[in-house]
């Protein structure tokens, strides 16, 4: 019993010792704070009952107001993926802001919309294009100048239900709506040329009243219908291609109940005059999927399930080029993903039950497996090896040997991305099965136990994210922390135990997946670091899971456009992840001290706690969190905000 008590104060004495994380800054507020958020690119905007503000993040001073969007809540704010906008919907109104400025950049009112059914930014332009009805219920398409926020034009033209808006360069937009594909000038709005974009429509304008009654009941029923269309264009090309999904029937199967088919449809367009290049589209049994560009045609690669052909298709003839009579190459499963390794293509396809890997010779237009390798879980990340191919799943990480189709390890290593990293040529991996870290030699591809005793967390909690740091390999969980030596010694293992309240660490969660997903956008796998941080918010919030898989993107390709604006957020957004690949020596958990829930900030160094910010009792506290500046914003009073910095 003696010993017990000891234990428990041995426990409990370090959680009463440490030192509040340092307050940076504190600011009283003139009215109640509602909520508040920080975006993606770092920036602190605040909602209180008089007005929605953006507080500077280092002194905590008001930067900028917006007394109209006072006692909003938090559903009318949204951040807008691959920008450095958001936007506030208040009273039927639509208010697109610059986050940084606090620069309202569009106002749906003030454009004379009524109502919004799509907009775009457009960055080369220096535009916003938003189509919509004004007051009268009548069609209305505006273009505001991103840089200003002054209306740049306007017109009545019925588009109709608006697919996609691409800028084509030389100052030219390509609109693509149900029916028509436009080409407008981006300055004055005026159209270049307007064509039907598939015989179908010709046929319905050569109908007169009636084709235009088929018309608008189409586009009456396509409002909520996510249409799938993508825009391809090659490099050096005065052409470009349309792809669109179509159901092509519904059947029943005895396991799954209804099953539903269907075609993905190509057509080809002169971008001179959006004049049609082939008599009739090219259709290809299966889902929209991927497209190549190769020297000799477009290469389609479809999910058709089980049936699944790829193919070669002649760019002027649109002539299947592979397989008998031109018919394609049949391949076990529809294809999700692909990676052209130079030498070859490494195909990604799945049946209903399995995914498969198989590698196609472009130049032969043959596959050179015997049989395609089956693989466990859903490839989310591929990395090129000198002779072969590291890949990894959702389940599992191999090497497959692409000449010969076999995987170079009898026994797959049970991981996931987040559970994986390099460091000096060496691949370290968490093995979900044995509880081992695993370390893989890139340059020999020989796999070898780094650890030799399994690694349990506490609390039915399982390892989620390991990285690598200058003095060893640190596994944590939500609630536990490890380190391991690069000789696979175990450095140390502690547990804090979390509050109860699942609200709590929703916040948390959001941030440490926004750092996550920096982190990943300079991995040595981009796509399998950013799906991983994907999922894992899309649990808690569907529009924050779209944010943190953009940050890639935006990062890569605000760079390569000229507005001010995108060129601003690609610095911060620069500075973001700079800050990730230099590291950092702590991380947040979410624990509990008596009755009061706190915020720990945990040394990666020892595991030891450093500081904490109490939070206190409240069931959802209203705080936010930068996890790559360690930033923590807490209200601590109806009107009082508190910035605390972890260093």
């Amino acid at each position: 019993m003696k010993a017990y008590k000891l234990f428990i104060l041995m426990v409990l004495v370090p959680l009463a010792q440490y030192a509040q994380v340092e307050v940076k800054w504190n600011k009283a507020l003139p009215t109640d704070i509602l909520w508040q958020e920080v975006t993606a690119l770092g920036n602190l905007i605040v909602s209180s009952q008089e007005g929605l503000m953006g507080v500077d993040t280092e002194t905590g001073t008001i930067s900028w107001t917006h007394r109209n969007l006072g006692n909003l809540d938090r559903l009318s704010f949204e951040e807008l993926p691959n920008s450095p906008f958001f936007t506030m919907t208040a009273e039927r109104s639509l208010h697109m802001i610059d986050q940084f400025s606090g620069k309202e950049v569009f106002n749906s009112a003030k454009a004379g919309l009524q109502e919004i059914s799509s907009y775009y930014l457009l960055y080369d332009s220096d535009a916003i294009l938003v189509a919509g009805t004004d007051p009268n219920g009548e069609p209305l398409m505006v273009s505001v100048t991103m840089s200003d926020g002054t209306q740049a034009w306007s017109m009545k033209e019925e588009f109709g239900r608006i697919v996609t808006a691409t800028e084509l360069g030389n100052n030219e937009l390509l609109i693509v709506t149900l029916f028509n594909n436009y080409k407008l000038n981006a300055d004055s709005g005026e159209i270049i040329w307007k064509n039907t974009n598939s015989k179908e429509a010709d046929q319905l304008n050569n109908m007169g009243k009636f084709g235009a009654l088929l018309k608008k009941a189409a586009e009456n029923m396509s409002q909520d219908m996510d249409i799938q269309l993508q825009y391809y264009k090659p490099e050096a090309s005065d052409v470009f291609y349309l792809g669109s999904q179509q159901e092509r029937q519904s059947g029943f199967t005895s396991s799954s109940g209804e099953m539903v088919n269907y075609t993905n449809n190509y057509n080809a367009y002169h971008s001179k005059d959006g004049s049609l290049v082939w008599d009739e589209e090219l259709v290809v049994n299966g889902a929209l999927g991927h497209v190549a560009f190769l020297d000799k045609g477009i290469l389609v690669l479809p999910d058709d399930g089980n049936r699944t052909k790829i193919n070669l298709f002649d760019y002027r003839t649109r002539k299947g080029l592979w397989g008998k009579k031109g018919r394609g190459i049949a391949i076990k499963g529809g294809i999700y993903d692909y990676l052209d390794s130079g030498d070859g293509i490494l195909l990604v396809s799945r049946t209903n039950n399995n995914d498969f890997l198989n590698f196609l010779d472009p130049m032969a237009g043959t596959i050179t497996f015997d049989k395609p390798v089956k693989v466990d879980g859903t490839v989310v990340g591929i990395v090129p090896l000198e002779e072969s191919v590291l890949y990894i799943t959702t389940e599992s990480m191999n090497i497959l040997d692409t000449s010969t189709g076999t995987l170079k390890w009898k026994k797959s290593i049970r991981t996931s991305p987040e559970l994986t990293a390099e460091n000096h040529g060496k691949i370290y991996a968490f093995d979900n099965s044995s509880g081992l870290i695993k370390v893989i030699d890139r340059a020999t591809e020989q796999v070898n136990d780094l650890t030799t005793t399994a690694l349990k967390f506490e609390g039915k909690e399982s390892p989620k994210r390991l990285e690598i740091m200058n003095d060893g390999i640190f596994v944590h969980s939500d609630q536990n922390v490890a380190k391991y030596t690069f000789d696979g010694a175990l450095s140390f293992q502690k547990y804090y135990a979390a509050p109860r309240e699942p609200g709590w660490k929703r916040a948390l969660l959001y941030a440490s997946s926004v750092r996550a997903a920096y982190v990943g956008a300079s991995s040595y796998y981009i796509s399998g670091a950013m799906r991983a941080a994907e999922g894992e918010v899309r649990q808690e919030n569907e529009v924050a899971g779209e944010l943190v898989y953009q940050v890639g993107n935006a990062y890569n390709e605000l760079g390569n456009v000229a507005s001010s604006y995108a060129i601003h957020a690609f610095k911060q957004a620069s500075a973001r992840m700079k800050a990730t690949k230099a590291g950092r020596d702590f991380m947040f958990i979410m624990s509990k001290k008596e009755k009061d829930v706190v915020l720990l900030k945990i040394s990666k160094l020892n595991g030891e706690i450093e500081g904490e910010i109490n939070l206190g009792k409240d069931r959802e506290p209203i705080y936010a969190l930068d996890d790559i500046t360690g930033q923590v914003y807490y209200r601590n009073t109806d009107t009082e905000l508190t910035s605390y910095q972890a260093r």
